[in-house]
């Protein structure tokens, strides 16, 4: 093994990092992207530098890996997700601000509205709004929904 590390130029360098390039195209993940980025950059200096030992080589590899993992990590991998989080499976998040029909009449606040095929308890600041009365999500809180009285504005 040792042998195979000491033999390690900057042509080979360039090699594994085309190597995990390739990888990390049929992953997806980037976690390969970053050594693949680290071993071509190794194989650039030792091109530049051909008096690097081995021992350096690999020091310089695992050192340029480790600062991109993280960075890349934390703001890098981030953006190619999309940046901010969506909203598209929570069911929750996603019914803030929608128009929903109370199915009976509030009593101290508390009822049940309709959404879609669902019902959901309700809870209203003011008053008691009566069955059919059309209401707005505001908020959510656990499997209560927070409304208040649509106001139609169109």
């Amino acid at each position: 093994m040792i042998e195979l590390l000491e033999q390690m130029n900057g042509l080979k360098w360039m090699g594994l990092g085309v190597v995990l390039v390739i990888a990390e195209i049929l992953t997806g993940t980037t976690y390969i992207l970053w050594p693949a980025i680290a071993a071509l950059l190794v194989g650039g200096l030792a091109f530049l530098i051909p008096l690097f030992s081995w021992q350096m080589q690999f020091l310089l590899f695992f050192l340029i890996s480790g600062v991109l993992l993280i960075v890349g990590h934390k703001f890098v991998r981030p953006q190619m997700k999309g940046g901010e989080v969506s909203d598209l499976n929570d069911r929750a998040t996603a019914m803030v601000g929608m128009r929903v029909r109370a199915i009976a009449d509030f009593e101290l606040g508390q009822g049940r509205v309709q959404v879609g095929d669902t019902q959901w308890r309700a809870r209203v600041r003011d008053g008691n709004p009566k069955a059919g009365a059309e209401l707005q999500v505001k908020s959510v809180e656990g499997t209560t929904l927070n409304v208040e009285p649509y106001i139609d504005l169109g």
